[in-house]
């Protein structure tokens, strides 16, 4: 892998000799990917790949005809599978980089070091790019980032490293999460200055970053267990739906005097991620810390001691399971890439299928006037016939011609009116609903919770794309449309499960 394009600048070299945190970094990474799950065939993953390219790529023209949920792009991914890191400011996220580096990469401090998203790479030499040529470069996979404007794209960078631990993936850093002055009173409600505080929509990048990212991570640390609003914010506006891939984790945990305080900051983070995840049981928490010489600003007395010295190799292990969550990032692409076919073949399933519920609907009702109309036409036209062939007054034919005319011209008004009307309750938010438990009465009397949220990820999108176009000019969904994404959830999501997952007791393969 070669980086090209402008902003171009050579980087200054690495120090000659690692530190021992490298070393124990690299022995970490090299032990997680030793006992890793079993890789999937080289040819089998570039197949899998492939497919899932051509599926998704296929379903792009009926999502740009029915105004779909799909995202521009949405088919496309990023050159190499990444872990995207994210936290409060001072988490310790920029440390953890490095140590799993084995190298420096990023500035590490205790005030915020960093307002920039940066892509970190692997290649053959040391080279940063500015934001224009990452968003720029063809390959990368980074040019949908363009719709969040330019002031986003000012404030990203790519940097390529040479001997750093991590061969096959990339590592995001993210700018530390810090409240503003403006929403320092707690969560984000989601307005345009909440949104616009950095000059971009933070919270639209995160999700964006999240959902092509192979492993998130959420860091938090002992002085501020989740108390920064917009961090919580980000976990519950960016982060839903990402389960699967997040880890949220407690870091600095070795900075604790006392086991007293430890419990008071596990507790304080349970209670407020509580407020934001709507479940009973809370995902699990990775506490862990980093060897004293990769953490910035760490105190030197040796660990013995600290009261909770003991603890401390708890906290070590704990860590290598991250850091073996972190090296399996390649080996979940595939996971990834099929789960995120799956995902968009039903958002446009339920889409298209409630679309043509609603535009039927509304085709009925204008074909009813249009019968009316026609009916009303119809009578006056053979009305004035039968005047002229029978030899009536033309005072008469006169009349019959005029009422004519201003009836059916008197209803069309009347029918416009009431077509304008009957649009606008037909996209109601009531509607709209009433459509989804038609067209999916079976889910619904099955209390099928799957469907619901993908209702509910789609409702919103839904109202507004049918508003804009007007169902008037709202296309036709083709039954074979219907029956193509039937097919890929039926047939060629399974295929490539089967593919993708390991050998076992009971499989087909």
């Amino acid at each position: 892998w070669s980086s090209s394009g402008g902003g171009d600048t050579k980087s200054p070299s690495s120090s000659a000799s690692p530190s021992a945190a490298a070393q124990t970094a690299g022995q970490s990474t090299a032990a997680a990917e030793d006992t890793g799950p079993a890789d999937v065939d080289a040819k089998v993953q570039r197949e899998v790949l492939d497919r899932c390219e051509a599926l998704h790529a296929s379903l792009m023209p009926l999502n740009e005809k029915l105004r779909g949920p799909l995202s521009k792009h949405s088919d496309r991914g990023t050159s190499l599978p990444f872990v995207f890191l994210v936290g409060n400011h001072s988490s310790g996220k920029s440390s953890f980089i490095n140590y799993v580096m084995g190298r420096k990469v990023q500035t590490a401090g205790v005030a915020p070091t960093d307002d920039c998203f940066t892509v970190i790479a692997p290649g053959p030499t040391d080279v940063d790019q500015d934001g224009p040529a990452l968003v720029g470069d063809p390959d990368m996979g980074f040019a949908p980032l363009r719709q969040f404007g330019p002031t986003l794209i000012h404030h990203t960078q790519l940097k390529v490293r040479n001997g750093i631990n991590n061969k096959s993936f990339m590592l995001v850093d993210s700018p530390g999460m810090i409240d503003s002055p403006v929403s320092a009173g707690g969560m984000s409600s989601g307005g345009d200055g909440a949104l616009m505080d950095r000059g971009y929509d933070f919270q639209g990048v995160v999700r964006w970053m999240a959902d092509r990212a192979d492993v998130v991570m959420l860091f938090f640390d002992p002085d501020k267990p989740g108390t920064t609003g917009e961090t919580l914010s980000i976990l519950l506006h960016s982060l839903s739906g990402m389960d699967h891939k997040l880890l949220i984790v407690l870091n600095k945990a070795d900075q604790f005097k006392k086991i007293h305080d430890f419990a008071r900051a596990y507790g304080s983070l349970c209670w407020n991620l509580s407020k934001v995840i709507p479940r009973k049981d809370l995902p699990r928490i990775f506490t862990m810390c980093l060897p004293k010489e990769a953490q910035t600003g760490a105190e030197t007395s040796p660990e013995s001691n600290q009261p909770i010295g003991t603890a401390l190799a708890d906290l070590h292990q704990t860590r290598d399971d991250v850091i073996a969550e972190v090296m399996k990032a390649p080996k979940r692409r595939i996971d990834n890439v099929i789960t995120h076919l799956n995902d968009s073949v039903h958002l446009l399933l339920m889409h298209a299928q409630i679309v043509e519920d609603v535009r039927k609907k509304h085709s009925k009702m204008v074909w009813d006037t249009r019968i009316q109309e026609g009916g009303s036409l119809t009578v006056g036209v053979g009305l004035t016939a039968l005047g002229i062939y029978t030899g009536l007054p033309m005072e008469f034919t006169g009349g019959v011609i005029a009422a004519t005319i201003l009836g059916v011209g008197g209803m069309h008004w009347f029918n416009a009116s009431k077509l304008k009307e009957y649009e606008e309750q037909l996209t109601t938010p009531e509607e709209l609903s009433a459509s989804f438990q038609r067209t999916h009465a079976r889910e619904v009397s099955d209390a099928d919770e799957f469907s619901a949220a993908v209702w509910q990820r789609i409702r919103e999108g839904l109202k507004i794309g049918l508003r804009s176009v007007g169902l008037s000019d709202t296309p036709k969904v083709e039954s074979k449309d219907i029956y193509e994404l039937n097919r890929i959830l039926e047939e060629e999501l399974p295929s490539l499960r089967r593919l993708a997952s390991p050998s076992r007791f009971g499989s087909r393969k």
